[in-house]
């Protein structure tokens, strides 16, 4: 074998073990970025997931605060009301008890609010209307006016003006519509919702557990932004 080709082969030999390495190499560099990748990836889904159920605990206070503030109090009786409505409808306790705050800010008192409720979560359920739009076209009966529920539901139009003011009309929708939300409930539609709920009651709880230290990371945010807002002003001044 000749010099010449002695060498080629050697550094043939080299070549390939040069490249070996380099693909080693990269190979540890990839893995390595991998592992990166994964731990930020878990940092994000965390720091998602804990802003999520902030969110949602943050969705829970704020109705029950309105709800006190409506009343001028708090009340255990509509609390417990939201909470067990809850279970047996599709609707969330959080959107019950924004619509219960809707109730006595508008001058219904407890008693009527606790009434009212249940027929609404019948009434959305029988007709396909929200929540929200059931609760508001309900209490316009109790000022004599049948709105959008004359049109829904002829028996309601038939009341006089002084029987929907005394309460009438929730009766009547009562025993028209009365078990449509908890048979709602039952269908595996229903249950999917209520699941997602469920979910939600879960996020809440976390969310309660992490309030203390989001708040406080959220008023150093803030303060932080204020003082650079500040800086730039004075900056600008100068």
């Amino acid at each position: 074998m000749s010099r010449r080709t002695t060498y080629e082969i050697v550094a043939k030999t080299k070549g390939f073990k040069k490249s070996e390495k380099q693909v080693g190499g990269l190979k540890m560099a990839l893995g390595g970025l991998s592992r990166v990748a994964l731990k930020v990836g878990g940092f994000v889904t965390l720091v998602d997931g804990s802003r999520r159920a902030a969110k949602a605990f943050a969705t829970q206070e704020l109705a029950v605060r309105k709800l006190g503030q409506a009343l001028g109090g708090s009340s255990t009786r509509l609390l417990e009301q939201a909470a067990a409505l809850q279970k047996v409808s599709t609707s969330g306790d959080e959107a019950i008890i924004a619509q219960q705050a809707f109730l006595a800010a508008i001058g219904m008192t407890e008693d009527q609010i606790v009434d009212i409720i249940p027929v609404a979560l019948d009434l959305a359920a029988a007709t396909g209307l929200t929540l929200e739009s059931a609760v508001r076209n309900t209490a316009k009966t109790f000022s004599g006016l049948a709105g959008e529920l004359g049109e829904l539901v002829p028996q309601v139009r038939e009341l006089s003006p002084e029987a929907m003011k005394a309460g009438e009309a929730v009766n009547v929708m009562g025993e028209l519509f009365g078990g449509a939300a908890s048979t709602e409930a039952a269908t595996l539609s229903g249950r999917l919702t209520r699941v997602g709920e469920v979910m939600s009651d879960i996020a809440e709880n976390v969310g309660s557990k992490l309030a203390l230290t989001i708040d406080g990371l959220l008023l150093k945010f803030l303060e932080m932004n204020d003082a650079l807002t500040e800086q730039e002003e004075k900056e600008r001044d100068i």
